[in-house]
């Protein structure tokens, strides 16, 4: 068998390009430098999660999930059978017990979730909803305005909208961000209405979390087609913290409501300088995870902190 030795190779006219002297190992590749010589790499393989994220991190990817349900009076009796912390939920008071675990398990569309309860509803009970749908930002605008229809044409708890946005800060220090959104409130039974509110755990690391706070940024109580809630949000460094919007259906005539959940001016909150991101791994995380351990049992701060430890499971720790 004949062989052809040569240290060097080239098309008539082209680049000369010199060739490696070491054998490759299996699964190697060839790669250039960009100047004509020619070295075996190995593969570098994607971080624990990575290919399964929702879309590739960045600046220029923001997504939310958001979840609706239209049922009355949630979490209570009529639609809901209620008992101990869970007989009321405020709309606007979703960064504090006991509302925050009842808003975090609708949000995911369990309901009452691992609470023990025998019902079998779930929480995005809704004429024509899914629990947890993507959404993604086109511009500087994420969510949704639009008409919907109620059969029951019940004003009171007439529906809500649950949207979270994770928000990741990849330096070293804090950095403070304002957040606006908008939503349609309706405040009827006094329990209703609309929040801006965000989560931020106890470390920075994932895997190490083991208590959430929760803090309100705006809230709105009473009857507008569209609340502007706006105000500043604070993420320390290398941290995610999760930045929620919770509306109510604004009764516009029969059968006939108005259902506004959006934030805006995103460019103010994800810019080119300031490290924040919107952090895939999270999204894909609250997007597809089930979250174990997720049931009240006094408060909801070690509760949610299943949330970041899930994502460190499914997606890989940092």
């Amino acid at each position: 068998m004949s062989v052809i030795q040569a240290d060097q190779i080239q098309k008539p006219g082209g680049t000369t390009f010199t060739l490696p002297i070491v054998a490759p190992i299996n699964n190697q590749f060839l790669q250039t430098d960009g100047q004509g010589n020619l070295s075996f790499q190995q593969p570098t393989l994607p971080a624990p999660g990575e290919p399964s994220l929702v879309a590739p991190e960045g600046v220029g990817n923001i997504g939310s999930i958001v979840t609706h349900t239209d049922r009355n009076q949630i979490y209570s009796t009529g639609e809901w059978t209620s008992s101990g912390p869970w007989t009321t939920y405020s709309a606007y008071q979703n960064h504090q017990d006991n509302h925050a675990i009842q808003y975090l398990n609708m949000q995911f569309g369990d309901g009452y979730g691992f609470s023990g309860t025998s019902q079998q509803m779930q929480g995005a009970d809704a004429e024509n909803e899914l629990p947890r749908r993507l959404q993604f930002s086109n511009g500087n605008r994420m969510g949704f305005s639009r008409d919907v229809f109620h059969y029951d044409n019940s004003t009171n708890y007439s529906g809500h909208s649950f949207r979270m946005m994770p928000v990741r800060n990849t330096t070293g220090t804090s950095v403070s961000v304002t957040v606006s959104g908008y939503c349609s409130s309706y405040f009827e039974s006094g329990y209703e209405g609309s929040q801006l509110f965000y989560f931020t755990p106890n470390t920075s690391t994932y895997s190490t979390v083991t208590s959430v706070t929760g803090t309100s940024v705006a809230n709105n109580q009473g009857n507008t087609r569209q609340a502007n809630l706006t105000g500043s949000v604070t993420i320390p460094g290398n941290t995610t913290i999760l930045v929620c919007l919770v509306s109510t259906d604004w009764y516009n005539t029969t059968y006939r409501f108005k259902d506004h959940n959006f934030f805006y001016n995103l460019n103010n909150v994800f810019t080119a300088t300031n490290g924040i991101i919107c952090d895939m791994r999270m999204l894909s995380n609250i997007a597809k995870s089930r979250m174990t351990g997720m049931g009240y049992t006094g408060g909801f701060a070690s509760q949610a902190s299943a949330i970041w430890t899930t994502c460190a499971t499914n997606y890989g720790d940092r």
